[in-house]
């Protein structure tokens, strides 16, 4: 249920969560927490380089080296940190930062804070990014380039092709970051994502994440392919040295989190997740909705125009949808869209309902407004 300010309490399908795997509500998670409480207390009073860290953290740390099939990683209090300082920690006032368009929040404004020498390609377009690297190497031969994408984009549900992106980034001299805040634990073998699943985790220069979507807790981690690039993070990025730590029950429940996500219960959940997936967009299409993005954990819906997005997203928050209705700035202007999240919880019924619902609310505000 869910209160609005304006007063009335609505009860009904949430499709707004970004719990992908459902593991939010998992009471093996629970009994972590509460182990954790029981030896360590609620809160680690320091930041990681002020014996913030303890022997629980570091073997996340490991845990989390190994699915990503390389040699270390290392926490930060949120995904937002480690986002800010994957990019930060690392790129310096010569240097360029070439990223997705579309790229988040933390990893753009690490960018701006580090260099004025930012430039976007077009959304997952390989070839935009070939001639702005082009176009760098004329001018500068041996400045440091920093290319950023993501896994999956949480606005649109789509991926990039990383092997192409890669080969570009190579012949040119620039390093790769990819945030795997949306993918991680949710797709690809055995829970690696859109880099797993494209063959490549050995490729990638840096990779970061969060645990607040798959992983049931906050905070976030940043696993760089070279120690050199790790120790430039961890002792130039600012959200790292400066905040304190996860707490151990953050800790613990990431620990028992990432063991569901990496074995038969992280396979489990996956299958049942990617048949949501497609029976939602599957429902949609029957519904006449225009569906954006590929298959994934996350559904875009069209409306169209911001007014009509305002209109339907009341509408459906009064029939007992609740959803998250994106408009401009997060998307281009006259794309505004439901964002519907998946999670092997929800039934057949419950994403029936949902896509009655968003249907009805099109209607009914086109109807109003066109």
């Amino acid at each position: 249920s869910v209160k609005h300010p304006s007063g009335p309490v609505i009860e009904g399908v949430n499709l707004t969560t970004v719990d992908y795997l459902g593991l939010s509500q998992d009471p093996r998670l629970k009994q972590a927490a509460i182990a954790a409480i029981e030896e360590f207390g609620v809160h680690t009073p320091s930041s990681g380089p002020l014996m913030g860290n303890s022997l629980a953290s570091y073997d996340l740390e490991r845990s989390l080296a190994r699915m990503l099939n390389r040699d270390d990683s290392f926490l930060c209090p949120t995904g937002w940190a480690a986002g800010f300082t994957a990019v930060s920690g690392i790129v310096r006032p010569d240097d360029y930062v070439v990223m997705d368009e579309l790229s988040h929040q933390c990893l753009q404004q690490g960018a701006y804070a580090s260099t004025t020498n930012v430039k976007t390609f077009k959304h997952l377009d390989n070839e935009d990014l070939e001639v702005t690297l082009k176009a760098i190497r004329e001018t500068e031969a041996k400045a440091g380039i920093l290319v950023i994408t993501e896994g999956l984009f949480s606005m649109d549900g789509d991926a990039p092709d990383l092997r192409a992106l890669t080969a570009v980034c190579r012949r040119y001299g620039a390093l790769v970051l990819v945030d795997v805040a949306h993918d991680l634990g949710a797709t690809g073998p055995g829970g690696t994502g859109t880099i797993g699943a494209q063959g490549l985790l050995a490729e990638i220069d840096i990779i970061v994440g969060s645990f607040s979507k798959v992983f049931g807790t906050n905070g976030g981690f940043i696993s760089s392919a070279a120690l050199s690039l790790q120790w430039a993070q961890l002792c130039f990025g600012g959200p790292y040295t400066y905040s304190t730590t996860m707490s151990p029950v953050q800790v613990a429940v990431a620990r028992e989190s990432l063991r569901l996500v990496t074995g038969p219960d992280g396979d489990r959940l996956r299958h049942t997740l990617a048949t949501n997936v497609r029976y939602a967009r599957d429902g949609a299409g029957r519904r006449n909705l225009t569906v954006l993005g590929a298959p994934s954990p996350i559904v875009p819906i069209l409306i169209g125009r911001e007014q009509h997005s305002r209109l339907a997203g009341m509408l459906s928050f009064q029939k007992g949808l609740i959803a998250t209705c994106l408009e401009f700035p997060v998307v281009q202007r006259g794309a505004a869209r439901y964002r519907l999240s998946m999670s092997p919880r929800l039934s057949a019924a419950h994403i029936d309902r949902a896509l009655d619902i968003v249907a009805a609310s099109i209607a009914e505000a086109n109807a109003a407004l066109d």
